[in-house]
């Protein structure tokens, strides 16, 4: 018997296999028969032998290969005229073929479960062949959104003997977005800080749960936008002081808002898109995404969105160059905007 766990919901990914791994752990002889293989590295043999083994004083033994199976699928694209995906090596092609003529001689004591942190192609020639073994199953963790999304924060809440309000709801999942392990960490630490005895309210989140970049970023540009100086000084503060924000990934970072903010505004406002439409054109995992960036881009003119991006370039290209030093030429970039005045213009001339 063998299982392909696949999928970017890596949490409930990661919760399936611990219910897997639970049913080992039965009569505390479990841990002594599960193996991890790292599948980066792991060779066919040592994969055999570990499935080969009998089981220590129980009556089946479990087999984690992580990472294995995306080895065996074409990926990325080819650096050559005429493109095309970039194929499997010889050597992955014999370890592949081997391993699909082994997996029908899987002792019946051995539960062999490939986990995979990324989700399998269709063409993954381990995903066809599991469809036709009767004792092979596959689970595609697909990540949440939307109303799903909104649905498991509520039902994780409920679990842990708590309730939370639907405002608290939207603006937990504005700060922290689909990550769904911080999600589950943010939502025990709110639970324990209301005592379990009244539902978790917004004024509970914005004390306790800081945001990810993304969310400061959103942040800082509502703020240039509003030109509050001060307020977006103290979050363009907030984002250096993070160890993950290296200055010249925050002026990207800021790039990238800009250049949303000029195409959403154009799909709006000059090609008169509807926000689902928008969602889709853009990419943008959740309704709410796009709202913030036309509510925001209202406050700007597509000549002063224009001319922001290419003074961000210019603050690039002299941090690079070392022209300037990097924290003083994004404080500089938040003041100049945050001064300008007078009336934007409302469209392209």
């Amino acid at each position: 018997m063998f299982y392909i766990l696949h999928g970017a919901d890596e949490f409930t990914c990661s919760e399936a296999l611990d219910k897997l791994k639970g049913r080992m752990a039965q009569e505390g002889m479990g841990d002594l028969n599960i193996t991890r293989l790292d599948g980066r590295t792991v060779g066919l043999q040592e994969l055999m032998n570990a499935c080969n083994t009998l089981p220590f004083l129980f009556d089946r033994r479990m087999v984690i290969v992580e990472d294995l199976l995306r080895r065996f699928q074409p990926r990325g694209r080819a650096r050559q005229r005429g493109g095309g995906r970039i194929p499997v090596s010889d050597a992955d092609k014999e370890f592949a073929d081997k391993l699909a003529d082994y997996l029908p001689d899987l002792p019946p004591t051995t539960r062999l479960v490939f986990v995979e942190g990324v989700r399998l192609g269709g063409n993954n020639r381990f995903l066809k062949r599991a469809k036709d073994v009767p004792d092979a199953y596959i689970h595609d963790y697909k990540p949440r959104e939307g109303r799903e999304l909104e649905s498991w924060l509520r039902e994780r809440t409920q679990a842990k003997g708590a309730s939370i309000s639907p405002q608290a709801a939207a603006l937990l999942l504005s700060l922290v977005g689909q990550d769904l392990r911080r999600l589950d960490q943010e939502l025990e630490k709110l639970s324990a800080y209301v005592d379990y005895a009244r539902p978790i309210a917004p004024e509970d989140v914005r004390a306790l749960v800081s945001g990810t970049l993304e969310s400061n970023i959103f942040a800082l540009v509502d703020a240039l936008g509003l030109r509050q100086r001060r307020r977006a000084m103290a979050q363009l503060e907030k984002l250096l002081a993070d160890p993950n924000a290296h200055e010249l990934y925050v002026l990207a970072m800021i790039a990238r808002q800009i250049r949303l903010l000029l195409a959403a505004k154009d799909l709006s406002e000059a090609q008169g898109m509807r926000l689902r439409e928008i969602r889709r054109e853009l990419h943008i995992s959740r309704d709410f995404i796009v709202e913030k960036l036309l509510a925001q881009s209202a406050r700007f003119g597509f000549d002063e969105l224009e001319a922001i991006l290419r003074r961000i370039a210019k603050v690039d290209q002299d941090v690079k160059t070392g022209r300037a030093e990097a924290e003083l030429a994004l404080e500089l970039l938040v003041l100049e905007i945050c001064q300008t005045k007078g009336k934007r213009p409302a469209g392209r001339a």
